[in-house]
């Protein structure tokens, strides 16, 4: 069993990750929906959800004005 530190659009949030020889620690963890911090030994972890929200905000951000509701709408929105 690992702890391992997670970053969610609540913020952050320390889990213990089970995993075994089966699966690698990065598997177990993108198969819950967290992308990890590095290939082989991460120690922290992003939420898929929050690296959707930077990809809409970060095609929206050429409009500094409407920037950051356009991107709220286009990731609420799915």
């Amino acid at each position: 069993m690992r702890s391992q530190a997670l970053n969610q659009l609540s913020g952050f949030v320390t889990i213990n990750v089970l995993s075994c020889e089966c699966s690698s620690l990065p598997q177990v963890l993108l198969q819950y929906g967290l992308f990890p911090t590095a290939p082989s030994q991460p120690r922290m972890a992003v939420s898929v959800e929050l690296l959707s929200f930077y990809c809409a905000l970060f095609e929206h951000s050429c409009d500094a004005i409407n920037a950051l509701a356009s991107a709220l709408r286009t990731h609420y929105s799915c």
